[in-house]
């Protein structure tokens, strides 16, 4: 690699804050647009009526914030060095999931035009030749810089040549975080030229048809079946998709992405640099190893043209290799390498140089800049990485080629983002701390989808890099805001080992509350609240370090029973959760626990659950639940009853139900009422549901609590149906009957790609009394003809309002 027989180039030590900068932004305005001679002195005063001059970009692609020094003499055109600097701030507005993106990094190195200037290029030319990169070798190095980090440029120009009228010079950087190189910049070729020259540009002579590519080389085939990825693209597809609608480009065999909490994506807005996709074929190409092609509409008005150059607009060659970049992303993403990779984002793989070459340019006078992408590996693993060539034609002038080009995918999480631009935020002094870990809310958020060394210390740091953690729900299904006690040592498990977690519930404004249009939460809020903190223990207590294999964490079964409610009135609820089991066979653990939770110092909900964790093959051999034969002829049986529960029978329905944010069955398509009164709902399922996103992040699922909810609520349309409400003036049904024990078993999950819930329920018995109505029923839910729930005395309470108040 003849770059690394370059020498880096000196560093001196960031100045920020200590010495005061040669210029600063607005000076670097001025020579961007103003009179130059204001901010080099009178020796430039002869440029000012020139038409055209050697200038850095006016915002917004005046990256550098400042020049902290220049080392050359100034109206000489020979050798010299400039320092600067650019602050990436949480608002820097090209900002990509907290990362500077490897095109405006190398922008960021703008200030070899300033260097130039300074030595006088513009007394010999006079306007008439003009500033163009001809091309650089590029290295990247321990991944992209981010939100908070400060970059220092050491830029310097190396030579000068002439050929003919045309001068040429020669430049190299390196762009430091901290002192450490993150970017370098060899072999860096610039020249200035007439506008004629420009015009007969030859253009870049490589040819796919005849370039060498390696034989050595991995072909890893697509991630989905290469019958579903599209062939073409229309442009607004792809600007929606780089919105965050995934179906507007991807459907059947991408329904992960719709369950995504933050899916590895590309620019949106105007930093979406790729149009319409013409031809998309993992097997295209001249090599048959694959192929992509773009088209880019030019307007006269595109955004980078202002100030890029005052005077003399084109599109910086950096974001032509930005668009590049992004359509090696959308290639990865067509080819199904993001769907189990939710959180993830794309970087240059580190230490591998990629050669770029401009011929050409794209100005408002041109129309259409098409990328082609002529794959030459694919690596399926740990980080799933492409390399390729791009290649650029403006108006069918071949302008832009970068050779060996790696982008590869890297761990990263939705909260790792935000912690990235928003900061930390204060810590909860209520909060447990231990060593580095201090459990309030942060940390639990991060449970769900952020750091795992931040939710569970530094034994857990494995999981910070591709090896997924098992996660807790997110938001908005999160209902634990800090632990105040634990063992002392995470990762060493015990029976015994306890843990007590405080939920600071919300008012009457929270979502569950809305949603059902009751003061008091919903079962699956009161469940989930409750099991939570089992999570977190079994997470705390190491089951996971020792595996090998990637683990799914599932609920087996339960006993509960719900003594007070969980009001909008109530402040805080306690959980005390105790493990009674902790047992290992091969790869799978299963550990039990005994739940108590207080609200106001009583007991509201006590519950004893299993769970397990799992590999995912056992999930996948999963066979469900036995089932009689009565319950299969059921499940099929003929019924002409078929309404929509929000057409439920009674005048007074919408008070009764909750909307679509809780509503867990869509239609009731059978009733009978021959031996017993049994009801049949059905639900069809959506890959793009909150509940994906929020259960689990990685890993999607379908709560099992929501499955209980939709029994709960086959329940409540039986009460509605058979009117027992009627009794009562302004009948309040509650979420779930007190002081009554529920069972359930989960044998199977709900998971995107299905498509149909069933709730088979039948009523078991009906109770009656003077303050309220009692329905009791059992209940099974089956997910796409398989039976995978079961829940035993499911009870429903309906009454006058007020009545647990007494």
């Amino acid at each position: 690699n003849e770059a690394d027989e370059v020498p880096t180039t000196e560093h001196r030590a960031p100045t920020t804050g200590a010495v005061a900068p040669l210029f600063d932004r607005e000076d670097l305005k001025v020579h961007a647009s103003g009179d130059i001679a204001d901010i080099f002195g009178p020796m430039f005063d002869c440029q000012r009526d020139f038409p055209r001059q050697v200038r850095m970009p006016e915002p917004p692609l005046l990256l550098a914030d400042r020049v902290m020094d220049i080392d050359a003499e100034k109206g000489e055109l020979g050798t010299g060095t400039v320092y600067t600097e650019t602050d990436l701030t949480p608002d820097s507005w090209y900002l990509f999931r907290g990362h500077i993106p490897p095109g405006v990094m190398i922008e960021c190195g703008q200030a070899d035009l300033l260097l130039i200037s300074w030595m006088g290029v513009d007394f010999e030319y006079e306007g008439e030749r003009i500033y163009r990169l001809l091309g650089c070798e590029l290295t990247y190095n321990k991944g992209l810089p981010q939100a908070g980090d400060t970059l220092e440029y050491d830029i310097h120009i190396d030579d000068h040549a002439k050929q003919g009228d045309v001068r040429l010079f020669f430049f190299r950087y390196d762009c430091r975080v901290d002192g450490d190189v993150r970017l370098s910049v060899r072999n860096g070729q610039a020249g200035f030229f007439t506008d004629e020259e420009l015009a007969e540009s030859m253009g870049i002579l490589w040819a796919p048809e005849t370039a060498e590519f390696r034989d050595d080389v991995r072909l890893d085939p697509p991630r989905v079946d290469s019958q579903l990825i599209p062939e073409s693209l229309p442009e607004d597809a792809v600007k929606r998709f780089a919105a965050g609608e995934p179906t507007a480009c991807f459907r059947e065999g991408y329904q992960r992405l719709r369950c995504h909490s933050r899916t590895p994506n590309i620019h949106a807005g105007d930093m979406c640099l790729i149009g319409r996709v013409e031809e998309l074929d993992p097997d295209g190409g001249p090599r048959g190893r694959g192929y992509m092609k773009t088209v880019y509409d030019i307007g006269e008005d595109d955004w980078f043209f202002d100030g890029h150059f005052k005077g003399d607009p084109c599109m910086p060659g950096t974001l032509m290799f930005e668009g590049g970049m992004e359509a090696m992303s959308f290639y990865m993403i067509a080819m199904g390498y993001t769907l189990d990779r939710d959180g993830w984002r794309f970087e240059p793989v580190p230490e591998v140089t990629f050669d770029l070459k401009c011929r050409g340019q794209a100005t408002p006078q041109n129309e259409t800049l098409i990328y082609e992408i002529f794959v030459e590996e694919v690596i399926d693993g740990d980080r799933p990485t492409l390399v390729a060539d791009i290649l650029a034609t403006v108006d069918g002038l071949k302008a832009f080629h970068a050779r060996g080009v790696q982008v590869r995918l890297t761990p990263d999480t939705p909260m790792g983002e935000m912690l990235k631009t928003e900061g930390g935020g204060r810590r909860d002094e209520r909060a447990l701390e231990q060593g580095e870990v201090i459990h309030d809310k942060q940390a639990m958020v991060a449970t769900s989808c952020g750091p795992a060394t931040m939710c569970m210390g530094p034994r857990y740091a494995r999981f910070d890099g591709p090896d997924r953690m098992p996660r807790l729900p997110g938001e908005p299904f999160q209902f634990m805001t800090r632990v105040v006690d634990a063992p002392d040592q995470p990762g060493q498990a015990s029976v015994g080992d306890t843990v007590q977690v405080q939920w600071d519930v919300p008012d009457e404004h929270a979502w569950f509350f809305e949603a059902t249009g009751l003061t008091e939460a919903p079962m699956a809020v009161v469940m989930e609240a409750a099991l939570q903190p089992c999570g977190w223990l079994s997470l705390y207590s190491g089951a996971v370090l020792n595996s090998e294999e990637l683990l799914h964490y599932r609920n087996l079964d339960g006993t509960a029973t719900v003594h007070r409610p969980i009001s909008a009135e109530v402040q805080q609820m306690s959980t005390q959760t105790t493990m009674t089991r902790n047992s290992t066979s091969g790869s799978m653990t299963i550990q039990s626990f005994d739940v108590r939770c207080f609200v106001d110092g009583e007991l509201s909900y006590e519950m004893e659950t299993t769970f397990g964790f799992f590999p995912k093959v056992a999930l996948q051999d999963q066979k469900g639940l036995s089932t009689s034969a009565v319950e299969v002829d059921w499940f099929d049986e003929k019924s002409e009853f078929n309404i929509s529960v929000e057409s439920a029978p009674d005048e007074a329905h919408e008070a009764l139900w909750p909307d679509d944010r809780m509503r867990m069955i869509d239609r009731v398509t059978g009733r009978w009422d021959d031996d017993a009164l049994r009801y049949r709902a059905v639900k069809q399922i959506d890959a793009g549901e909150w509940f994906f996103k929020a259960h689990f992040y990685q890993d999607p699922v379908m709560p099992g609590s929501l499955g209980v909810e939709a029994m709960l609520q086959t329940l409540r349309f039986a009460l509605i149906d058979r009117g027992l409400h009627r009794r009562f003036d302004d009948p309040v049904i509650d979420p779930v009957a007190l002081d009554h024990e529920i069972a359930w078993t989960y044998r199977g999950q709900v998971l995107p790609e299905n498509e149909q819930l069933t709730v088979l329920l039948e009523v078991t018995d009906i109770v009656e009394s003077d303050a309220e109505t009692i329905i009791v029923g059992d209940a099974g839910l089956w997910v796409d003809g398989m039976k995978i729930y079961a829940a035993e005395g499911l009870a429903l309470a309906v009454g006058s309002p007020g009545r647990n108040d007494e």
